[in-house]
């Protein structure tokens, strides 16, 4: 037994050593593991606890208190919890967790929280949700905390871990009745009485001796049951898997709300809860007088009791769009009851806390002394609203704001250019739109919060020339690759949130594309490798749905693509065009690993790129069809098929030109149909569009375009985000305006400007894995200038183009590390002497067959 103890103690007093930290409050450090970290085995000594059976309960409260004789010299706390848990140590708060995951692979936290311990008594609390309805493969999911703390001082080592010992009690102030945020996910906004609160719970002096101890949990899932003698540990049925945290912890920091914008009494029959409140602007007077000491911090803000029917509210606005859980520090008669509402952004002067399918209302009633809240869960916020109905006596507000939570992206790459401004405001509005979407996964938006596959595909589109993150492209890959079925077939997201195995199509066939970019922008080979066994699966999979002529053909499952209507009867052109780039991306894969089979795929993308042209061109409109139903081509249109066409490389240039004459067309249009009846993208289908207009030369024509659809999602009073829709109150699934609003006005769908500003802009286009060679081509842009700083895994490309009125200029390069650039010299525009000069230095290439000039580490200026 001391031999497993100190072999445990060991891994865990250098497991800081093998991996990444981030630094959190109270000079706590919280432990993750990159995708080069070599992790440890851990060794648990722990139980999965919960309340005992009769104690029914969503929340529970839970404590250890213990002592020691000195201060440790290393302390580490592993915790996790079905569904989130809040940590505090000797009263202190320190972080909530944990990252996402299925229980099936549950993510750990490590802590280390030496600095917040000390002589004598100390004290874990931890506070824990759990979501209603979780599933786990066929088991179901269940309430729990597992804890264990490892700590280490000259004159004793011990583990503290969550077992019978801990006391437990009920969040008695919790409804268990409390709704979901929305119909994705089990997320709940938080109803809680605060006269049946149990104050001061998580401090060191807190007499818990009459809570009851904790039961710890015992596989209750398959035959023969356990033994009576069996004892409780860290892996039982659901959680049959425990997994280090992978990602950093997130930020979390407190935004206090000083922005009164309204404060008036409205008609509390009408406007609470449901309606929409119309932001008049109007601040009573005794309020402003209060809000200016209030916000001096010389008293509290004080709130008059409200007139019969009638109910006070308040709205604060943050100026941008913030993930945070509301706080407020108030004080009132027993039993009046608040409610606080959160909205992202607002249209037409009406304020709501309802969008589409997601409704973020929280809503508390007071003890009758001073209450401190917080929410459990972040909502989206730009717009704070706080609905007091106190007719007997005033309110006082002693503090107001929200604790932001955000995952801790660095802005790294930049791409700007003095005569497009908008590039580097697109570039900015990209990395807000990933910002609003990402907590501890790339999420589509703020209101579903789904970890979809597509998402990752064109998140990353932005991410990688932004932030150069990878940590978050490589846990989707793995968490979606998790859920897979034996067939092959993946889920549309991942984690999965309940029973519901959801499929669409083009998301298997993105989470092809995404592990090749993944690759190409990381270099990591070892995760690819991993995947390699289930991404096969797939792909045979998918083969296996098409007909004689390479064709996906009525596939059994639905596809997405975006909001808009599409033929999608027998072979549709947009689903085949992804799974031709899952066919060319994975033949790509397996040539950079050395593995077997590419020459397969590339028969059958041969196969496929030849069928959509021959079978789904339509001649007389000039366009390429929707798609291929028993042999006949539909008679309906989109820019989607003919996108795709483009992006794909499917069309001849004869075709093309066809195609890029009728897309471009300054034609009448709502959105949704064009004059000729075209379907018309969503934002989500853009890249695709855009890229492909790109591809063949229409460079300048589709960034007009570009700019003509989206400029009005950066107008001043946006949150400069890229929105869902081309609306923030219509659909484009029917045109239909609701009178509120839908959607969500950040989408990371929608953010892959970046990717079409370096490849087409700046002319960058990395070849070879973890940005080892990357090709640097002359754009046909008419731009003069334009310059990015190009975050890699080997360090920051630096590219600067600028040209002169008779076709020529100077090109400056900084490759940095093992990078490897080539210059691409037949689009240089190279003068008649055929002579470059690099660093002043004269290069003769009339004699060369290269069609390329090659650079190595170093700085570089070239003129031509």
């Amino acid at each position: 037994m001391k031999l497993v103890q100190t072999l445990l103690l060991f891994i865990f007093f250098f497991t800081s050593i093998l991996a990444q930290d981030s630094g959190l409050k109270s000079k706590v450090k919280g432990i993750w593991y990159s995708e080069t970290d070599e992790i440890p085995a851990f060794q648990w000594e722990a139980q999965w606890i919960w309340l005992q059976e009769k104690m029914d309960a969503d929340v529970m409260l839970a404590r250890r208190t213990f002592s020691l004789s000195e201060v440790p010299q290393k302390a580490q706390v592993r915790i996790t919890a079905s569904s989130q848990y809040q940590l505090f140590v000797n009263g202190e708060y320190v972080c909530r967790g944990p990252a996402r995951s299925a229980p099936h692979h549950q993510s750990f936290d490590i802590l280390d929280i030496t600095s917040m311990l000390r002589t004598g008594k100390n004290t874990l609390a931890v506070r824990v949700h759990y979501q209603e309805g979780k599933r786990s493969y066929h088991h179901n999911g269940r309430a729990g905390l597992l804890t264990q703390l490892d700590i280490k001082s000259n004159v004793q080592e011990l583990s503290i871990i969550t077992d019978s010992n801990w006391k437990v009690s009920p969040a008695l102030s919790w409804d268990n009745e409390a709704p979901n945020i929305n119909r994705f996910q089990q997320v709940v906004c938080d109803r809680v009485d605060f006269r049946k609160h149990i104050q001061d719970w998580y401090k060191s002096d807190f007499d818990d001796v009459e809570w009851a101890n904790a039961k710890p949990l015992m596989r209750k899932a398959g035959w023969p049951a356990p033994q009576k003698n069996a004892r409780a540990n860290a892996l039982t049925p659901p959680w049959t898997q425990l997994v280090p945290r992978d990602v950093p912890y997130l930020i979390e920091s407190e935004e206090p709300a000083i922005n009164l914008i309204q404060a008036e009494q409205i008609d509390s029959e009408t406007n609470i809860p449901f309606k929409s409140i119309n932001i008049s602007l109007q601040k009573d007077k005794s309020i402003t007088k209060s809000i200016k000491n209030y916000l001096k911090g010389y008293k509290s803000l004080v709130i008059s009791a409200s007139e019969d029917a009638k109910a006070w509210f308040l709205l604060f606005d943050f100026g941008e769009l913030i993930n945070g859980m509301p706080m407020l520090d108030i004080e009132g008669a027993a039993g009046t009851k608040i409610e606080i509402l959160c909205a992202p952004f607002v249209v037409d002067h009406q304020f709501t806390h309802k969008v589409v399918d997601s409704d973020f209302r929280d809503q508390i009633i007071l003890s009758g002394e001073r209450d401190s809240w917080e929410a459990t869960y972040f909502k989206p916020t730009r717009y704070l609203g706080i609905l007091i109905q106190n007719k007997r006596e005033p309110v006082k507000i002693h503090g107001i704001g929200l604790r932001k939570l955000a995952y801790p992206f660095e802005r790294k790459g930049h791409i700007h250019s003095s005569d497009a401004p908008w590039v580097a405001q697109y570039m900015k509005a990209t990395a807000k739109t990933i910002q609003a979407c990402t907590t501890d996964g790339y999420t589509d938006n703020y209101r579903e919060r789904r970890q979809y596959a597509q998402t990752g595909y064109y998140a990353a589109l932005g991410n990688y020339w932004i932030f150069g993150d990878i940590s978050l492209q490589r846990r989707y890959l793995v968490q979606v690759a998790q859920e897979q079925q034996a067939n092959g077939l993946m889920p549309a997201y991942a984690p999965l949130a309940r029973d519901d195995f959801m499929v669409i199509l083009d998301s298997n066939c993105l989470w092809i594309r995404s592990l090749r970019n993944y690759l190409l922008y990381s270099g990591d080979f070892e995760t690819v490798k991993r995947l390699i066994p289930a991404a096969r699966k797939l792909m045979e999979l998918l083969h296996s749905y098409t007909n004689t002529i390479g064709l996906l053909d009525n596939p059994p499952y639905a596809y997405w693509m975006d909001h808009t209507q599409n033929d999608r009867r027998g072979a549709n052109f947009c689903l085949n065009g992804h799974y031709l780039g899952a066919l060319e991306d994975f033949a790509e894969i397996l040539n950079w690993l050395n593995e077997v089979g590419q020459e397969k795929f590339h028969k059958r993308t041969y196969l496929l790129r030849k069928s959509l042209n021959t079978e789904l061109w339509d001649e007389e409109n000039g366009l390429f069809s929707d798609a291929w139903i028993d042999g006949k081509t539909s008679n309906q249109f989109s820019e989607h098929a003919n996108a795709m066409a483009l992006a794909m490389n499917v069309a001849t240039p004869t075709q093309a030109e066809s195609i890029a004459g009728i897309l471009l067309q300054d034609d009448q249009h709502n959105f949704i149909k064009r004059e000729s009846g075209i379907t018309m993208v969503t934002p989500a289908m853009s890249y695709f569009f855009h890229k492909g207009l790109c591809n063949y030369g229409y460079v300048d024509e589709s960034f007009d375009l570009f700019k003509a659809k989206f400029d009005k999602m950066l107008q001043p009073n946006t949150n400069g985000t890229l929105w869902e829709e081309w609306w923030l109150d219509g659909t484009g699934r029917s045109g239909t305006f609701q009178g509120g609003r839908t959607r969500s006005d950040a989408q990371t769908e929608s953010a892959f400007p970046p990717a079409l500003f370096a490849e087409y802009l700046l002319g960058v286009r990395v070849i070879k894995p973890g940005f080892k060679e990357v090709e640097i081509i002359r754009s046909p842009s008419k731009l003069k200038h334009i310059e990015g700083e190009i975050p890699s895994p080997e360090g920051m490309l630096l590219v600067r183009w600028i040209f002169d009125t008779n076709g020529g200029g100077e090109l400056k390069v900084t490759v940095p590390g093992k990078m490897h650039v080539k210059i691409d010299l037949e689009n240089l525009n190279i003068s008649e002497e055929k002579q470059l000069f690099v660093n002043g230095k004269a290069i003769d290439i009339a004699q060369s067959d290269d069609s390329y000039y090659e650079l190595s580490k170093g700085s570089y200026t070239i003129s031509f």
